[in-house]
């Protein structure tokens, strides 16, 4: 089993990891001093994000920013990672301590876009 990125977890919530969208994978995202953490619940897998490594936060918000389903992670090697979180208001102000507030940004998805009004 891979070592913890954190050694102090900071926040803890239960997540779905969509590295393949027809088999979402159930677990928790830990945020600490060093970066994000994912681990699932059955110990077989984990994504592991240094924050040095973290070029962008995409928020997915619902409802005028009321609701936030999830978001995505870009990061340096241009990779676009996607959680959806159970707690999505407080996971972002938990890893609002370690990113710069630039690096957050609202997610345009297909929703959005349908019903924005021209």
């Amino acid at each position: 089993m891979q070592a913890p990125l954190n050694e102090n977890v900071e926040y803890m919530t239960k997540a779905n990891s969509t590295l393949t969208p027809l088999l979402p994978k159930v677990g928790y995202i830990l945020i600490g001093e060093t970066g994000l953490d994912y681990r699932t619940e059955t110990g077989s897998g984990f994504i592991q994000i240094p924050w040095i490594n973290v070029k962008q936060i995409r928020a997915q918000l619902f409802f005028g920013g009321r609701y936030v389903r999830g978001f995505y992670v870009a990061t340096d090697d241009d990779q676009l990672l996607e959680f959806i979180v159970a707690d999505g208001k407080n996971c972002l102000r938990a890893m609002r301590q370690h990113l710069d507030r630039s690096q957050f940004v609202v997610h345009e998805g297909n929703l959005t876009n349908l019903f924005k009004r021209k």
